[in-house]
Order: C-alpha cells, then structure tokens, then sequence
C-alpha cells in the first residue's frame, strides 16, 4: 500500500484516547509502588529486553530506564530476559558485528546478560542463539531509551533496530521511547515509571487483541515515544509536576530529514581532504498531521508500525488503526 494511503489511515486513528499512567518515578521508591501496582498480565510472556544504552553498573544503576521496565514486566508476571549491549551503543542503527569478531559476554545477575562491545542487534542476535535458542520469545521490547526516537531518527536509533532485528526472527517486537528536556532532567526521572507501565498496559492490551496467541501481525514492530508532559509548579519547592500525556495516537513516521550534518574542517579548507570535526543540527520544519513527531508535539504518545520490509500494507494500516482506538 501506498505511504498516503497509509498516512491517511493513520489520520483517522482514535482520537482522545488516555494513555495508561501510574504515580511518579523520581525515587527507587517510587518506582517499587508503581511496579507493585501493575496488574497481572492475562498469560505470562517470554520476553526478550534489550535497548542501545547498554546494562551498566550494579544491578544496572547506571541505566535506570532499562531497569524500570524490566521490573514492571515482571510486576506484571511476565518473565523478561535482558540481553543488552555492555557498553553505551547509542545511535549504532541496526550495525552488526563482523564474522570472527570476538564478543565477551558476561552474566552481571539472574536472566541478565552483557554483550561487549556488541551492538543493539548483536545483543538480539546473541539472545535469539544463546539464550532462546529452543523457542523463541513471545516479544522483544527495546527500551525505555531517554530520548526521542521519531521521524528519520528511526534510520539511525540503535533501540528502534534492536526492535526490529527481532523482527528478522519472526518475533514482535516494540521499541520505547521517552522525551527529554534539557532544561527539565528530572522530569525524564518522573516519567520513567509511568512509561514502563505504558509498556506494560501496551503488552497487555497486545495480548487482548492476540490472534492465535500472536502479538502482532507477521513482521511488524511498534515504535512508541512517549512525551514529557510539565504540570504546574509546586509552589513550596518551584519544581514541576509531572502532567499526564493527553492519550495514544497510531501515526505514520515522518519523512525527511532530521538532522542536519555540519562538518567543520580542523586542518585546510572545507571540502578538502584533512581532519574533520562532526556536528548536527535539528531540522526546523512543521510536523506533518498525522505524524510521530506532531503526537509529540501535542503532547500524545505516539504508536507508529513499522516492518521489516520498511513498508506498511493494507492489512496493517487497519490493525494498527484498531489497537489505537483501544488504548485509554
């Protein structure tokens, strides 16, 4: 089917629609109540996690966002395998490592494992061979990654081709995303537990909606991303609450570039051979109605498919218009 086919589908998605939110996240805390407060999945799932941010520091304090998700799954009763990169694979898009190239692969704690110095998609690789290698997962979900992953970033997004290489294997799979402001860092902290639960609330509508106990649809992968809503400010303390976004909506990914290449010479002039120094800037365009990056931008969490074959044809434009209208 044809992208303004597909684009238009979108379009008509539900409108209005909640999204699922639990407490704030800004302690451990907090995040323990949220997870404990997660309802118990309809059928217990076997679920690959990974992201691009890598499993670091003990029991993954380093990467925070990771952690919470996993615990929220397993709040839910679902049991979540992470196998992720050793290291920071940020921006790594869907790289694979060479044939014959050596991989260390550490076990930090229980259903835990480190690749090093792997890429998203090796981390998949190696668990779709190692660690599931008689059944494969019911799902993979990539995340949470602090961080928008939406229009043309998708090319680039080691979490969303994590997603994506478990697609490769025949699996579903779902990449999450969370805004961050630089002027608000400890609104990203606030939201991490309500995103996990978002990613929990998703899984179980999934299963709802499971046609012969598949998530999905053959072949596809969500890409959600879920804003940064600022409430009112405390008048005690100034620091702001966090809001709840305004609802779910199916988009379409916008085209087009969104990052702007800037290379700066260090030695000789430009465009000649030498060292180069390598910066970006944003695209300043409008969002396309019905597109990630205009959820986004009005405050919704946006749910766009994406296939392994980077097109989206009849059959799924429909499925997806029907799991949007869904979602509270």
């Amino acid at each position: 089917m044809m992208k303004r086919s597909v684009r238009a589908a979108v379009c008509a998605a539900v409108v209005g629609a909640s999204a699922f939110v639990t407490g704030p996240a800004g302690n451990a805390d907090a995040r323990g109540e949220a997870a404990a407060s997660v309802p118990r999945a309809p059928r217990p799932l076997n679920i690959l996690l990974t992201n691009d941010d890598g499993w670091r520091g003990p029991g993954g304090a380093t990467t925070p966002y990771i952690v919470a998700v996993r615990d929220a799954l397993r709040a839910a009763g679902h049991h979540v395998v992470v196998v992720a990169p050793g290291t920071d694979q940020s921006g790594q898009g869907g790289r694979v490592s060479s044939r014959g190239e050596k991989l260390r692969v550490a076990g930090p704690e229980k259903d835990v494992w480190t690749v090093t110095p792997g890429s998203p998609s090796d981390s998949v690789y190696f668990g779709m061979d190692e660690i599931f290698p008689h059944g494969k997962p019911d799902l993979v979900v990539s995340g949470i990654n602090p961080g928008f992953n939406f229009g043309a970033l998708v090319n680039h997004s080691g979490t969303v081709n994590a997603a994506l290489t478990g697609v490769e294997f025949g699996v579903p799979a779902l990449a999450m995303s969370l805004e961050t402001q630089p002027d608000w860092p400890e609104g990203t902290e606030l939201a991490a537990a309500p995103a996990a639960a978002y990613v929990v609330d998703l899984v179980r509508h999934l299963e709802a909606r499971a046609r012969d106990g598949r998530l999905m649809p053959r072949g596809v992968a969500l890409n959600v991303n879920y804003p940064l809503v600022q409430g009112p400010a405390d008048p005690d303390t100034g620091s702001h609450r966090l809001a709840d976004p305004k609802g779910t909506r199916a988009t379409t990914v916008q085209g087009g570039a969104f990052l702007v290449p800037d290379f700066t010479p260090d030695d000789g002039a430009s465009g000649r051979p030498g060292t180069y120094t390598m910066g970006y800037g944003a695209v300043d365009t409008s969002a396309d109605a019905g597109s990630d990056i205009r959820a986004i931008a009005e405050d919704y969490v946006s749910v766009s498919a994406l296939q392994d074959d980077h097109d989206v044809d009849g059959r799924t434009e429909g499925w997806v218009r029907a799991l949007a209208r869904g979602m509270r």
